[in-house]
C-alpha cells in the first residue's frame, strides 16, 4: 500500500510539472526560444549565469522514462539554480530532430538536451545527422538505461544457458522480440551474441515491436521465445508474474530485481563483456563555458540527492546514475567506436 500511494504521489508530482511547463512556456515540437540570453562569442559570463528560463530538449514524446526522469529532475533543478527550468519535448526523426536543435543552439547554457546516447553516439554513424558527438558538450550523465533478454513466465528457457541451449538446438536461426535494429536494445544482443556463439554460427533475427509493452504481450502469446526489452519498461510485467529475466546486459541489476526476490543476473557476473551501455544525460552544444557546464552539472548532482527526487525516480523503476562531465564524456566516446565495429559487422555500415 505504502508503494502504491508513493507511485500516486510521484504520477501526481510529474502531471504537476507537466501543467505547470505548460503553463509557462513548456512546448512541444516547438522551436526552443532561450528567452534573448546570446552572446556573439558562444559563452555566457559565469558569474551572471543563469539569469532567466533554461530550457531542456528531451527528443522524445512526453510520458516515457527519459521525459518523466528528466521532469523530475529539472524541477528541482529550478530551486537550486533560482531560475525556471522547463522541459521542451521535439520528438521524430529517430530522436535527431530534438537532437540537432540542441547541436545548433547557441552554447549559452540556455538550450540543453536530454537524451539516451543513441542520437549522440549511434545514429551520427549511420550518416544520418547533422552533427556528430564532437558537436556536443556532454554536462553529466542521469541514469543508466539497462536492457535485459525477457521469456515467458512459462517457457522452458529457465537461464541463459537454457536459451543458447535453444538457440543451438534450432541450428542457430532463430527469431525474438526487439524494438527495432541498430539501437542499443539491437546492439546489446549482438554484442553478447558474438561471445556466446564465437564460431559466428547463428543467425538470429530481430523482429521489431513499436515498444516493450508489444514485445511483453509477443512473449505471453508465445510469439516470440524470447525479447530484449529495456528493464525499468519490463518491472511491472515482472512484479505481475508474466515474464521472467534471464539476463540484464551490463554489470549491475536494479534494486527492484534484487530486493523483490526476482531472477536477473548480469551479464558480467556471468562472464560476458559488456560495453554497449545506455547513458542517458545533459548535454549542450559545443563551445560552452566550462564554468556553465560545471554550474549545470553542480544543479543536477544536488537535484539527484534529493530524498523526493531519489523516490521520484525509484517509483518510476529507474535508479540514479550521475557521472560527472569528464566521466560522461568518457563513456559516450567510449561507447562510439564500440557501436562503430557492432554496426560494420551486422551490415549497417559498409
Amino acid at each position: 500500500m505504502k508503494k502504491l500511494i508513493a507511485l500516486v504521489l510521484t504520477l501526481s508530482m510529474v502531471l504537476a510539472l507537466a501543467l505547470s511547463g505548460c503553463g509557462n512556456g513548456d512546448k512541444s515540437g516547438s522551436s526552443p526560444d532561450p528567452g534573448g540570453q546570446t552572446n556573439s562569442g558562444g559563452s555566457t559570463a559565469s558569474g551572471s549565469y543563469p539569469k532567466s528560463t533554461i530550457q531542456v530538449i528531451v527528443p522524445f514524446s512526453a510520458g516515457g522514462g527519459t521525459d518523466l526522469f528528466a521532469r523530475i529532475v529539472v524541477d528541482k533543478m529550478s530551486q537550486i539554480l533560482g531560475v525556471p527550468v522547463e522541459v521542451v519535448n521535439v520528438p521524430g526523426g529517430s530522436a535527431t530532430i530534438g537532437t540537432t536543435q540542441v547541436a545548433t543552439a547557441e552554447p549559452d547554457g540556455y538550450t540543453i538536451g536530454f537524451s539516451i546516447s543513441t542520437p549522440l553516439c549511434i545514429t551520427p554513424l549511420l550518416g544520418e545527422t547533422s552533427y556528430t558527438l564532437e558537436d556536443m558538450q556532454p554536462i553529466c550523465n542521469g541514469y543508466t538505461v539497462l536492457h535485459g533478454i525477457y521469456v515467458s513466465a512459462d517457457s522452458p528457457i529457465q537461464d541463459i544457458d537454457d536459451l543458447i541451449d535453444y538457440i543451438n538446438e534450432n541450428n542457430g536461426v532463430v527469431s525474438y522480440a526487439g524494438s527495432g535494429t541498430g539501437n542499443m536494445q539491437h546492439l546489446c544482443l549482438e554484442e553478447w551474441a558474438a561471445q556466446a556463439d564465437p564460431d559466428d554460427t547463428w543467425q538470429l533475427t530481430n523482429v521489431p515491436y513499436d515498444g516493450d509493452p508489444e514485445e511483453i504481450v509477443a512473449l505471453m502469446s508465445g510469439e516470440a521465445p524470447f525479447a530484449t526489452l529495456q528493464v525499468h519498461g519490463a518491472k511491472s510485467a515482472v512484479e505481475a508474474g508474466n515474464i521472467r529475466c534471464i539476463m540484464i546486459f551490463g554489470d549491475s541489476t536494479p534494486s527492484w530485481i534484487t530486493e523483490g526476490g526476482y531472477y536477473g543476473p548480469n551479464s558480467v557476473e556471468l562472464g560476458y563483456e559488456c560495453q554497449v551501455k545506455g547513458l542517458t544525460g545533459f548535454y549542450g552544444p559545443g563551445g560552452m563555458d566550462e564554468e556553465i557546464v560545471n554550474t549545470l552539472a553542480a544543479a543536477v548532482d544536488e537535484a539527484m540527492q534529493d530524498e523526493a527526487v531519489i523516490e521520484a525516480i525509484d517509483n518510476i523503476g529507474l535508479e540514479p546514475d550521475y557521472r560527472d562531465p569528464a566521466t560522461y564524456q568518457a563513456g559516450l566516446e567510449e561507447l562510439v567506436p564500440v557501436a562503430d565495429e557492432l554496426l560494420h559487422t551486422l551490415g549497417f555500415i559498409s
